[in-house]
């Protein structure tokens, strides 16, 4: 982000006085894409638009008492630059089953924000939700200015279903360690743990620890998050579902099966090796603590999760233990996190007016913060604004004080032009943008699977590997046993035909891409 944050500033300056639209659903803006949008006369005296009722959904973390007067801030902004009268509405991070029904009943709804879970496919298949490649090649210049030619990666077929909310585009797999008790049983993994090459390194580190402290767990946390339960985006590409994978996607486009590889029985059978060691949590297979809750509680020597920059920061903030991270994966760009996106509703009665507003949303600071941190002055402050993006609470505020504080940066448009919260390093998002940049990338990089004539073999697969695969990723079964019934079971289902089914239309996205 050498150039980013100078440049995205300029952009939001110039879209806070841009702004087109028109009153109807379907009809084309002015030429030229954005006109003024105060609510004084325009340019030869013309009076300007009224302003567009935009419904807007957000995810929240929680109730914050100061939830309504942040909302209001939102709305006078929007109301101020783009002309929007915004309805706000917060979901929870499990907001899935609120998002369909407010779509399948053509409720009030503009722009909305989808995740992993989310059922695109359906989604797209029902019709509920605007194709946005158009509306972007009219008025994304805030867009294009974060995401340049991956401005329409979040598409099936040619369908424009979301943005991509700004943050990594993938993450590696990584063990996150505790260095005090790395210490206390004299082991040495190295600067940033560079003795450590492979998963079966930790082998003799889990022996020395266990040693030393045989009270503590060793390696646990949720039951989702081991090296052979998690593989979205790992090291492979597994284009928008588990059944047929890319196993080398950056050079390899055959579809094949991931639990059918080596690198797969691998890690099942040392982490099988673990938990007979009794370094494995014991009731892992089924445990929803996550590893940062049992670090924190002091429970917890190690656990698996998804690492990127600054991890052994974030994680020490989180943990209150200076942590060590061993990325045992490399990041590699693929649909997993292109899954979390903006999108605009079907229901929008404007959709162009709201792809105006959500343009405006990824070039505007202000507005992210609002969302993010609240209302600066009252929930937080620059501790140097002069100087860097650093952010605190202000003087004599914490976080048990504080009125609004939702720390999701992930899950905002644009969370690179937001503050940074003290602790994390003041170049963080210079350094996020380069690892996006440098990222390899999966060659199905912009594809996703439409499953929807598969979609009762797709949740038969899902119920046997709900059978299956928790057992084997935490070591609680024996792989030698399990996994042959595993893919047995998988083939029995119906994985051959969703294989093909995937080879195919990767093979014709392909052909089509590269004439």
């Amino acid at each position: 982000m050498k150039k980013r944050i100078l440049a995205f500033l300029l952009t939001a300056v110039m879209a806070a006085s841009a702004f087109a639209g028109c009153s109807s659903k379907g009809e084309s803006a002015p030429e030229g894409g954005q006109a003024g949008s105060s609510g004084a006369a325009g340019a030869g005296g013309e009076a300007a638009e009224e302003p567009y009722d935009l419904t807007f959904m957000y995810i929240v973390g929680g109730d914050y008492p100061d939830q309504a007067e942040v909302e209001q801030a939102m709305k006078d902004l929007a109301l101020a630059e783009v002309n929007v009268n915004l309805n706000i509405v917060t979901v929870p991070s499990s907001y899935e089953n609120q998002l369909m029904l407010m779509l399948s009943s053509n409720e009030a709804l503009d722009v909305c924000p989808l995740g992993v879970q989310s059922n695109v496919v359906s989604y797209v298949a029902n019709g509920y939700l605007e194709d946005l490649g158009p509306l972007l090649d009219k008025y994304a210049k805030n867009i294009k200015e974060v995401y340049g030619d991956e401005m329409k990666i979040a598409s099936m077929g040619d369908f424009v279903y979301a943005i991509p909310m700004n943050k990594e585009r993938d993450y590696a797999g990584g063990i996150i360690m505790r260095k005090d008790i790395l210490d206390g049983a004299g082991v040495d993994v190295g600067e940033n743990a560079e003795k450590l090459k492979t998963l079966s390194d930790l082998t003799p580190v889990f022996a020395a620890v266990h040693e030393k402290y045989p009270d503590m767990t060793v390696f646990g946390g949720d039951y989702a998050y081991t090296p052979a339960s998690i593989h979205y985006g790992r090291s492979i590409d597994n284009l928008g579902s588990e059944f047929g994978v890319l196993l080398d996607p950056v050079n390899d486009s055959t579809v094949s099966n991931w639990y059918e590889s080596d690198k797969y029985r691998e890690r099942v059978e040392l982490m099988r090796e673990w938990y007979l060691a009794g370094y494995v949590q014991k009731d892992l297979a089924t445990s929803t603590d996550s590893g940062t809750t049992q670090m924190r509680a002091g429970n917890l020597f190690c656990d698996f999760d998804l690492v990127k920059p600054y991890r052994d920061v974030e994680a020490e903030q989180a943990t209150g233990f200076e942590c060590v991270v061993f990325n045992i994966d490399e990041p590699i760009k693929n649909m997993g996190t292109v899954l979390d996106g903006w999108s605009i509703a079907h229901n929008s009665k404007d959709p162009e007016r709201a792809m105006q507003f959500l343009d405006w949303v990824y070039g505007s600071a202000e507005f992210n913060n609002l969302m993010n941190w609240g209302i600066e002055g009252k929930h937080f402050v620059y501790t140097n604004k002069a100087e860097n993006n650093l952010i605190a609470f202000p003087e004599g505020i914490n976080m048990d004080t504080v009125g609004y504080h939702q720390n999701r940066g992930w899950e905002i448009p644009n969370q690179f032009l937001a503050g940074i919260w003290e602790g994390n390093p003041a170049d963080l998002w210079d350094v996020m943008t380069e690892y996006n940049s440098t990222m390899k990338k999966s060659l199905a990089y912009g594809f996703l699977f439409n499953g929807v004539e598969f979609e009762t073999e797709l949740a038969t697969l899902n119920s046997v590997r709900e059978k299956y695969v928790y057992a084997l990723g935490s070591g609680s079964v024996d792989p030698a046993t399990e996994l042959p019934k595993f893919n047995e079971e998988l083939y029995a289902a119906g994985l051959e035909k969703i294989m093909q089914a995937k080879q195919e239309q990767l093979d014709a996205w392909l052909a089509k891409k590269q004439g």
